[in-house]
């Protein structure tokens, strides 16, 4: 059993949104007025449905060649032992924006899919402010690598399982997984951070 610790978020301060990122995820370079009604409208709506929740565990690793041992679980990838090169302790962290998000795409796709689109990137850019916030909170005063996530390279999505089960994710968050190792919540992550020696 691993201690799992809560990460401190008061309020929504910890979000953002990156509107770049957002017309980049909607595959546009620039919005028309239709489209920016519906990014202002967007935001405000994310805002009211977050509920940003994150947890982590601290354990310590052992990187060889294409192989990394995390104690509760092995991962046979050369990206992330590249990543993990010259560290022997690791954060393991999972984060999310909670259900609300999901049910208000849910509503906004039956009455206005393209509402629900641009809703939808609003809580891409949300959840990635988020895991920059808890990845500036565990690295501050550290030596640390880039986080890397299941999914990266040859990073194989099935240890999504292993993460949420050893970190508790389901009691301590509510997320659990589909048959093709998705997230629900959707705009939820895991990852993982190096701390160099």
């Amino acid at each position: 059993m691993i201690a799992v610790n809560t990460i401190a978020l008061s309020d929504k301060s910890c979000l953002s949104v990156n509107k770049s990122e957002v017309m980049r995820y909607l595959g546009v370079k620039e919005m028309d007025d239709g489209t920016q009604q519906l990014y202002n409208q967007g935001v405000d709506d994310a805002f009211d449905a977050a509920n940003p929740r994150a947890i982590y565990t601290k354990t310590r690793i052992i990187v060889s060649e294409n192989t990394v041992d995390f104690g509760f679980m092995t991962v046979k990838s050369e990206k992330l032992a590249k990543n993990l090169s010259g560290c022997n302790e690791a954060y393991i962290f999972c984060a999310t924006l909670g259900i609300g998000l999901d049910r208000h795409f849910e509503r906004l796709n039956k009455t206005s899919p393209a509402r629900a689109m641009v809703f939808s990137a609003i809580g891409s850019s949300l959840v990635e402010s988020l895991c920059d916030y808890v990845n500036n909170a565990l690295s501050e005063g550290k030596d640390t690598r880039p986080r890397f996530s299941c999914g990266y390279g040859d990073f194989c999505i099935e240890h999504q399982k292993d993460i949420l089960v050893a970190l508790e994710a389901e009691k301590r968050l509510g997320i659990y997984l589909t048959s093709s190792y998705m997230m629900v919540p959707v705009k939820s992550v895991t990852a993982i951070i190096g701390i160099r020696r």
